[in-house]
């Protein structure tokens, strides 16, 4: 075989083997656009998604909540989201505000956040031939005076023009320093090590994705060649509900967490061992729309419920409780691209 055949069957092989594992999305605590967990967070999926959706405004009282901003490929591009806090904090709310970049094929490949509490973030995300998130390049750069909102003035920031051109946005483009979170994939071992880069070393601690037949079975997190199981956790499926257990250290149950994925709901349970504790929540897209909490110790229960527009997102809130009953009220104001 001469170098050129050799060369073109071990591309071949190589590249015939590589394939798109089912990963989670992308996890970063900073970024409102992929969590379940904030208050009043809103977020559209695929399915939720309205047709040339430009922007949207939903505002309670007169006080602003969320802003989400969408290119004309759909793609969110500036996403606002405030979180009140207290009376007594400065400024009652915080602020998180996230901007993306997006490359030809959609992905993508930068997310700059602004937090009022902690300061401004930047990833940089690079992808392998079949879309496969492979490195992701991570810089910060610190608020003073962390835990009294220094930077409260980001709550101004409403538009993705504004960010661009924001003070300290423009200093963490500037910042060269990353660090590099890998992602290697194992198409014959069906699994994916995950683990930040340190320069002329490997990695002693690392997370591990194991997959079977295209689904993820488990997360685990290697501490040393040890397992901290309270940071892993173990999937297991029946038809179309996924079953997550998480333990403690001492390799106790501490969490089963079901998700049950409808034709148009997805309904998470999560039932703590440890603390004794039932939490049901049902989503449309990723917008709640009911919330039941039960704590077995006090027999305290407390249920929310969530009327919605004609694109899925509250308009109202009831609240009910053994201590208190409430009601809030929401508005949303669109703005469509014209077709």
């Amino acid at each position: 075989m001469n170098k050129i055949s050799f060369i073109l069957v071990f591309c071949f092989t190589f590249f015939s083997c590589q394939k798109k594992f089912n990963m989670p999305e992308y996890e970063d605590v900073m970024m409102t656009s992929n969590t379940y967990n904030l208050p009043f967070n809103i977020n559209f999926t695929s399915e939720t998604f309205p047709q040339n959706l430009k922007r949207i405004v939903q505002k309670k009282d007169d006080e602003i909540l969320n802003i989400l901003e969408y290119d004309k490929s759909g793609n969110l591009i500036f996403k606002y989201y405030r979180q009140y806090v207290s009376d007594n904090w400065n400024g009652k709310y915080l602020t998180i505000i996230e901007r993306n970049t997006y490359d030809a094929n959609n992905r993508m490949i930068q997310t700059i956040i602004l937090h009022s509490n902690t300061g401004a973030d930047k990833n940089l995300y690079e992808y392998d031939f079949v879309g496969n998130l492979k490195l992701v390049l991570k810089t910060h750069i610190e608020a003073s005076g962390i835990n009294d909102n220094p930077w409260r003035y980001i709550e101004n920031i409403k538009t993705f023009t504004d960010f661009d051109e924001d003070k300290n946005v423009g200093k963490i483009q500037q910042k060269k320093d990353f660090s590099k979170e890998v992602y290697e994939y194992d198409s014959e071992k069906n699994q994916v090590k995950n683990y930040f880069y340190e320069r002329k070393k490997k990695p002693s601690n690392f997370y591990l994705y194991k997959f079977e037949n295209d689904k993820l079975i488990s997360k685990i997190l290697y501490e040393d060649e040890t397992i901290d199981y309270s940071n892993s956790y173990f999937l297991s499926y029946q038809n179309n509900v996924s079953i997550k257990t998480i333990y403690d250290n001492n390799k106790k149950i501490s969490n089963i967490i079901k998700e049950t994925n409808g034709s148009s709901e997805k309904i998470i349970e999560d039932e703590g061992k440890e603390y004794n504790y039932l939490q049901k929540k049902v989503f449309k897209g990723k917008v709640l729309i009911s919330l039941y909490n039960k704590n077995y110790d006090n027999n305290e229960e407390d249920t929310e419920k969530y009327e919605l527009d004609k694109y899925n997102l509250p308009v109202k809130m009831i609240h009910q409780s053994t201590l208190e009953n409430f009601t809030i009220v929401f508005t949303n104001d669109y703005t469509f691209y014209q077709e």
